[in-house]
């Protein structure tokens, strides 16, 4: 396989860049297939020993909405022309983008002019800093004088961007200020929830997710990175921004010339560059996943043969490696990650319970503006369902939670704080998975009290006696409040700990990484043969450092919320 770049990249760059995606390439595969056994091992156990959910609400089933979560006009700029031209934008409930010509040809079912589909992008609200800062991140990497870098294109009124780093940029412009806002919004919310991923096994997305995190750790890339795109896409990326952290920072600093020139071979030398990593992976992914359905294949009739002696075997070995780390990671622990502990607990607690206060009131006030409907109406009527529209917060989610939203972004400071002892600390990605935990709670609160609404609706009278309906409405809202308690409680310490682990594992890992590998030699030395494929002792032992930190973390949560 060749690759041919312009100047300034010679033949010894050209192997070295060719050496380092084999390597990357080969550490991956390894690791997704270890790592494709092993979650083939946890699904198979979570079916085996299979409990009962603790949330007492009842789960809206995914993919259950269909209308858009929003549309209206917006006008775009070309990818070629740069001709700027109205379109008629229309937000799926999958968080992909559509654009169509004007609203007609979207209410006649015609195709769209484009799609986007936002995983791994970024909305750039503030077009103008955003350009600059990257223009000026680029000058630094290049050795370009700051004083050199042109000024940054002037975009319409109310233009935004929606951004990535590597693949095609969008920038799109509102005609007043409240629609940008509220576009940006939405869009913001695509990027986060916008599912990339092409394979529709859970075990090979685990598997994947699993070998990108365990790569990075073998390239001693630790941390936090955010990721989003297909399978393909995201090996991509992976291997690029390695290349660039490593062989491609000499060859873009000493690309010499004017500003112009400089940019113009820069551009073309990631060009090419993208294209021979992509023609890499290509054919490399393929090979992967026809490795793991062969492995498949081959193991999972032999794991559910044997469960009860792969269980054993787990149980004997976790304990080997607890015994053989503890005094390892134990003093580490005590010293370096405990004493900080409880100021963790104590940044996130009041802003969860304030949260999750605001979003038991947004539902109680839901639920009050469908009674006085109800009332004003004398009843349902023939179609109940009408009237739980307003209370369907998926899609409209974004504009009815900014109140409860803002209740735990005040932890940003506080989190950002921290990272003067856990510098890896990401706090709006902390941030936003506690949006999305209320986010949850809610929706799950308003989809139990429409299904059990429904079925007082169908041993009672509610279409035509307001009366019935308003007693049925405060029967099933008490029920649901009861359960709604219980899950925001629920989910707030689950919150906690899962947030505790994500910012204290990788910085404990990171230190008792080197100090332990010696001493977990012999005991992967001596995993059975048989099960080589499905138990991995590197796995395990992040395991046991998870289930010692989790002890610590339970403990303090006890202290410090019950005092």
């Amino acid at each position: 396989m060749g690759i041919s770049f312009s100047n300034p990249v010679g033949d010894d760059k050209q192997a070295e860049i060719k050496e380092l995606i084999e390597a990357v390439l080969k550490t991956f595969t390894l690791q997704y297939t270890k790592a494709y056994g092993i979650e083939l091992l946890k699904k198979i156990k979570a079916d085996v020993q299979a409990e009962p959910p603790s949330w007492q609400l009842l789960e809206r089933p995914s993919g259950s909405f269909k209308k858009p979560l929003k549309t209206g006009y917006l006008t775009k700029q070309g990818a070629v022309r740069k001709s700027w031209l109205r379109r008629f934008f229309v937000v799926r409930a999958d968080y992909k983008i559509e654009y169509y010509e004007d609203e007609e040809i979207y209410n006649k079912g015609g195709k769209p002019k484009g799609t986007i589909s936002p995983c791994g992008y970024t909305v750039s609200r503030d077009l103008d800093k955003d350009l600059l800062s990257r223009a000026q991140e680029i000058a630094e990497k290049m050795g370009i004088d700051a004083s050199d870098i042109p000024a940054i294109p002037k975009y319409p009124n109310f233009a935004f961007e929606i951004h990535h780093h590597r693949r095609r940029c969008y920038f799109i412009h509102a005609e007043k200020e409240e629609e940008k806002d509220e576009w940006v919004k939405v869009f913001k919310q695509c990027c986060r929830h916008c599912y990339g991923f092409n394979n529709p096994d859970p075990v090979a997305q685990a598997a994947f997710r699993q070998a990108i995190r365990r790569t990075r750790w073998e390239l001693g890339r630790w941390g936090y990175w955010t990721y989003g795109g297909s399978e393909e896409q995201v090996l991509s990326d992976l291997i690029v921004d390695e290349l660039n952290w490593t062989v491609m920072k000499d060859v873009y600093y000493n690309i010499k010339g004017p500003y112009a020139i400089r940019m113009t071979i820069r551009n073309k030398v990631l060009q090419t560059l993208d294209t021979f990593v992509s023609a890499a992976v290509t054919p490399a992914y393929k090979a992967m996943e026809t490795a793991v359905k062969a492995l498949r294949g081959r193991v999972e009739g032999m794991i559910r043969e044997k469960i009860e002696p792969i269980f054993g075997a787990e149980k004997e070995i976790k304990e080997k490696i607890k015994n053989a780390v503890v005094e390892t990671v134990s003093p580490v622990l005590s010293e370096r990650v405990s004493p900080r502990l409880a100021g963790i607990v104590q940044i996130l607690t009041s802003p969860m319970s304030e949260a999750f206060q605001e979003t038991r009131n947004l539902f109680d006030e839901k639920v009050a503006h469908l009674a006085r409907k109800v009332k004003d109406n004398n009843g349902f009527g023939d179609k109940m369902e009408h009237y739980f529209h307003d209370l369907d917060n998926a899609p409209q989610i974004i504009y009815v939670m900014s109140d409860a939203y803002k209740k735990v972004d005040v932890m940003h400071d506080p989190l950002w704080a921290l990272r003067q002892f856990f510098d890896e600390i990401e706090p709006w990605s902390l941030i936003w998975t506690a949006h999305d935990l209320l986010k949850r709670v809610l929706d799950n609160a308003m989809y139990t009290f429409e299904k059990e609404l429904q079925d007082e609706g169908e041993q009672t009278n509610l279409k035509t006696d307001s009366g019935a309906a308003e007693a049925a409405i405060l029967k099933v809202k008490e029920s649901v409040q009861e359960r709604f308690a219980h899950d925001a409680s629920d989910a707030t310490t689950e919150y906690y700990k899962d947030i505790m682990l994500s910012i204290v594992k990788p910085f404990l890992l990171k230190i008792v990484n080197p100090l332990t590998k010696p001493l977990l030699e012999p005991i992967n030395n001596a995993v059975p043969d048989a099960f080589k494929e499905i138990i991995d002792v590197e796995e395990m032992f992040e395991s046991v450092v998870e289930g010692i930190v989790g002890d610590s973390i339970s403990k303090v949560i006890e202290h410090v919320t019950s005092s």
